[in-house]
């Protein structure tokens, strides 16, 4: 499956209950509202429903800004 980098940041603001707040590809995740380690499952709960891919804690770790988080889940898997 394909998405879009618009629909991932749709989903990560609808998995993180974000409203009120600009997400783009270059936005720093640890600058997301309420970011913490419950934010970090979520992220990752989303790339396995959407992506049936597993990103592992230290893989995270490596993960500055949702462009990283896409290049994690691979490219390919988005229109760009």
């Amino acid at each position: 499956m394909t998405m879009t980098s618009k629909k991932i940041i749709e989903l990560l603001k609808e998995y993180l209950e974000i409203e009120d707040f600009k997400v783009t590809e270059d936005t720093v995740l640890k600058s997301l509202p309420k970011y913490d380690s419950m934010t970090i499952m979520i992220i990752i709960s989303l790339v396995d429903d959407h992506f049936g891919k597993t990103i592992s804690a230290q893989q995270f770790e490596k993960i500055v800004t949702v462009k990283n988080l896409m290049e994690t889940i691979g490219l390919e898997n988005f229109e760009l």
